[in-house]
């Protein structure tokens, strides 16, 4: 099993543990391979951050060096393998600019289970700080079963040209210590190998070496990073693939490869943990699945008829996509899945505090639902209730009730407006609504000059229906001598 392991205290996270070396800070992480030739052995990877060193030297000239010390014991604490090497640094004239140390080192051991121990030193601290690690570590390998390398991060590779300690597979792999990828990383670059395909399925057969990002919480597979290299079974297959992250947003992952024959039968799996720090990337709603349901704030709604209510009155503020969504989907009424869609929703929009975005929101809908609800129908539903929660409040507004020939009717003026969904701006548009059942409550939108909203030529002539009828589609307007009309001066010089 590959481990990473973060040796310093400046960069504590809940991802690694954190040791004291001294002032270093370096990245250990190591995996399992196996030679056909000589048996398993195991890699480890070790950077020393160059801020974290001492350089000395003459005034022009200067260098740092690191001892290492590592070893590993069997049962009995007989050293198995092991090494006592110093690394340096290449001679620097800037001391601003301190490369670091990057090593590699391989060591064959048999099946079984080791202790190993690792101890850092700077050699230019002047002062005997060591860091000291313990692990304990097993080595497996079955014969005449396919078995699989652990999976190792790159950060950047090159052809090999002359063999080296780095070199894999006809490349020059540069690990990539750590398994945090931060939003300046957009590429997931991996190495693996399986062994024994042929033994077991017989040569020249046909094998997949599959690959694929799940859910580290929930074990779904994220749709959108799945690929599949087809080969031929042979002692080694090789797995050399890299993955675009740009869009993956953040949370916790398993990067998973698979060893498959040609009926799709899975062979040797692995998987690695990795996490993802991406605020610039939106959830996609067809990931849902991977969202953890248990840790978002929206697990704490429970009751169905709310959580659909919850994702009814996000209408008019969605897209167009997340209205499709919730079309088709609402009405499975899945607990889960509405729970995951309104975490989505907010965490889309607000990637820090994702709650306090529907806090905010719903403290509107609640007032919608209180002045402008229309019968048993909630305010949201209302077309003045969703022109309030997808534009804000009108800067002006005028409500006529007692006009003789007209129909109750209200007046909206925005002197700017931004539709949350689009992002577009329009400037000085208004919006009539009227009640023609002469209920008191439920006003409908009549016309607006809003771009997307409802545009009625004949708007005048309809408010005044309830004391005129004119079948000629040609006229707009009502006779020019109707008593007490002011919706024309309202509406072009709102209040």
């Amino acid at each position: 099993m590959k481990k990473v392991l973060l040796i310093s205290l400046v960069f504590l996270t809940h991802l690694f543990p954190a040791f004291s070396a001294g002032g270093l800070k370096s990245y250990l992480s190591y995996s399992v391979f196996y030679s056909p030739e000589k048996g398993p052995y195991l890699e480890t990877n070790l950077t020393v951050a160059g801020s974290s060193m001492i350089f000395k030297g003459t005034a022009k000239k200067v260098s740092a060096s690191v001892n290492v010390f590592i070893t590993f014991s069997d049962a009995n604490k007989k050293v198995e393998a092991g090494n006592n090497y110093n690394l340096i640094t290449p001679t620097v004239h800037d001391t601003a600019k301190r490369p670091s140390l990057v090593d590699v080192q391989r060591f064959f051991l048999k099946p079984g289970k080791y202790t190993m121990e690792i101890t850092l030193m700077d050699k230019n601290s002047g002062i005997p700080e060591k860091y000291n690690f313990t692990e304990e570590i097993e080595i497996k390998y079955i014969q005449k079963e396919v078995n699989m390398s652990d999976i190792e991060l790159v950060e950047s590779f090159e052809k090999t040209v002359k063999p080296n300690i780095l070199s894999k597979s006809g490349y020059d792999l540069i690990p990539y210590s750590i398994n945090y990828y931060p939003e300046d990383i957009t590429k997931l670059i991996f190495y693996n190998e399986a062994y024994g395909t042929d033994t077991v399925l017989g040569p020249d057969k046909r094998v997949a070496m599959v690959y694929y990002l799940e859910s580290s919480e929930t074990l779904e597979k994220i749709d959108g990073f799945f690929s599949v290299s087809k080969q031929k079974s042979q002692k080694v297959n090789m797995l050399f693939s890299q993955i675009d992250i740009k869009d993956l947003i953040t949370g916790n992952y398993n990067l998973v490869t698979e060893v498959r024959d040609e009926k799709g039968l899975v062979l040797g799996q692995k998987k690695l943990f990795f996490q993802r720090r991406n605020s610039s990337a939106k959830i996609d709603l067809d990931n849902l699945a991977a969202i953890d349901a248990n840790q978002i704030f929206s697990s704490q709604y429970t009751n169905n008829d709310t959580l659909k209510s919850f994702i009814e009155c996000l209408w008019p503020i969605s897209t167009s996509i997340e209205r499709d969504w919730q079309e088709t989907q609402i009405k499975n009424a899945d607990a889960k899945l509405m729970q995951q869609y309104i975490y989505a929703f907010w965490k889309n929009r607000n990637d820090k505090s994702p709650e306090e975005e529907w806090i905010k929101y719903y403290k509107q809908v609640l007032y919608v639902n209180k002045v402008f609800s229309c019968g048993k129908m909630p305010g949201y539903f209302t077309d003045r209730g969703r022109v309030y929660l997808q534009y804000g409040p009108p800067d002006s507004q005028q409500m006529v009730t007692n006009e003789s020939d007209s129909y109750p009717y209200d007046i909206w003026q925005y002197y700017r407006l931004k539709d949350p969904a689009t992002g577009q701006f329009q400037t000085n548009r208004k919006f009539i609504y009227w009640n023609r059942d002469l209920d008191g409550t439920c006003f409908k939108l009549l016309h607006s000059d809003a771009r997307g909203e409802v545009k009625e030529t004949r708007w005048q002539l309809k408010l005044k229906q309830r004391t005129q009828t004119n079948p000629n589609l040609d006229v707009e307007t009502p006779g020019q001598n109707t008593y007490g009309s002011g919706v024309d001066d309202l509406f072009t010089n709102p209040r």
